[in-house]
């Protein structure tokens, strides 16, 4: 073990390292102020460490889920009401999640090379640093399911006892409560045991059962207090029926009309359980009565989902004071997209390779390829747009390490760039764990 320590301890705290000067730097320099949803986690955070409940109207709430907030209020009973302090934190949650990503490219290639290339990857790419100038739930959601994810494939590689995996879907049930996402993930677990450690039908259904009762077992806290409080059984928040009806109307943007005749939720905007459930009667009629065109705005979205890479500029440059042009923040935008293709070009690259089985991967590769396929499926139905990309860049992120070892080995290397950069062969047998 204190091999192994020895072993990682250089690269990780040069990760460490940059991380805490970027994101650092970044929140020294940026103060947006907290809109839209960033501001509903921290005014209800203080409220509910002042007494006043997770509520909404002068009534309890799940409309969004409770564990950011939740979160937040603990965090501030700790010290003190801040938002610095929840970005700070962010930050924290960011880097803790570079490491997650440097740990499940190790388990996925065996290459530190490639593992510290996949970490650095995610770390430089700017929006992933940009988001921490806000208080999104997605630093907090995204780190849990990596943890999850990473656990899970320690314990499959050592082959430990199925009863272990509960705790890795404890891990990603907890962070369910957070965002809902992941809450089906279990299905494309059962399908990575199947298919990719190639157990038996028997085998991957005693797998998928103790991951999926330990996400239960996250989730539980949520339920019931929804139960409790609320006197309705929902599982995590209520907002997932408007999400479905706004699907309807909408592929990339936000939707809200305050017309009658177009919004039948307008009656019901106070009570966030019975607005759930006429939201999603409605969306469910107009999909089953539309199958074609919810077929085509379902691509729709899946390009709106991967398209660009530019909201977070106008939550946080495009709400600076004094103001930004037009023209600086549509360069920004650019800037950040312009970086983003180049960065998918290369994870598209690793992905080709390991789909081919041109590189030995162990299935810890295809577990997080499994939830950039289902995270990515899920909003087939949902509106959708780069933010909603946040907890797919991580698995990504492995890829994009495999893909530099493939560019600097293929392409890099015939050009005599700086050996640190590059992938050397005879450093395998060295790097493997």
């Amino acid at each position: 073990m204190i091999d192994v320590l020895r072993r990682h301890a250089r690269p990780l705290l040069w990760l460490v390292a940059i991380n805490a000067v970027l994101r650092g730097a970044w929140l020294w320099w940026v103060h947006p102020p907290q809109l839209y949803d960033f501001s509903w986690y921290y005014t209800h955070a203080v409220g509910i460490l002042h007494g006043e409940g997770y509520s909404w109207y002068g009534h309890p709430t799940a409309y969004w889920p409770m564990g950011y907030p939740f979160f937040l209020a603990g965090l501030f009973a700790l010290f003190r009401p801040s938002v610095l302090l929840g970005l700070a934190v962010n930050a924290m949650l960011s880097t803790a999640t570079v490491l997650v990503v440097y740990s499940l490219s190790l388990l996925a290639t065996a290459r530190r090379r490639v593992a510290f290339a996949a970490a650095l990857g995610y770390t430089l790419l700017p929006s992933q640093i940009e988001w921490n100038a806000v208080l999104g739930s997605e630093a907090l959601y995204t780190c849990l399911l990596m943890a999850g994810l990473v656990l899970y494939a320690w314990l499959r590689q050592r082959e430990k006892s199925p009863a272990l995996l509960v705790c890795a879907g404890l891990c990603v049930g907890v962070s369910c409560v957070v965002r809902p996402i992941a809450l089906l993930f279990p299905l494309a677990v059962l399908c990575v045991e199947r298919w990719s450690y190639r157990q038996s039908w028997r085998r991957s259904l005693v797998h998928g059962c103790a991951f999926a009762l330990g996400l239960a077992i996250g989730v539980m806290p949520a339920t019931l207090r929804n139960l409790l409080v609320m006197h309705h059984f929902i599982v995590v928040s209520t907002n997932g029926g408007v999400d479905l009806w706004q699907g309807t109307h909408v592929d990339g943007v936000y939707f809200w009309s305050w017309d009658p005749k177009v919004n039948p939720l307008l009656p019901y905007s106070q009570n966030d359980v019975l607005q759930n459930q006429v939201a999603t009667h409605v969306a469910v009629q107009y999909i089953l009565h539309h199958p074609l065109r919810t077929f085509l705005h379902g691509l729709a979205k899946w390009f709106f989902l991967y398209w660009q890479d530019n909201n977070v500029v106008g939550v946080t440059f495009g709400q600076l004071t004094p103001a930004w042009s037009p023209r600086a923040l549509w360069w920004t935008g650019v800037g950040n997209t312009a970086v983003y293709y180049l960065w998918m070009a290369v994870a598209m690259v690793g992905l080709c390779y390991g789909l081919r089985h041109r590189i030995p991967l162990s299935p810890a590769w295809w577990l997080a390829f499994a939830y950039v396929i289902y995270n990515t499926a899920i909003f087939f139905f949902f509106p959708a747009w780069d933010r909603f990309r946040y907890p797919i860049m991580p698995c990504l992120a492995v890829s994009f390490g495999v893909g530099w070892m493939v560019v600097s080995e293929r392409w890099l290397q015939r050009r005599r760039l700086p050996r640190l950069l590059l992938w050397r062969r005879q450093d395998e047998e060295e790097e493997r764990v």
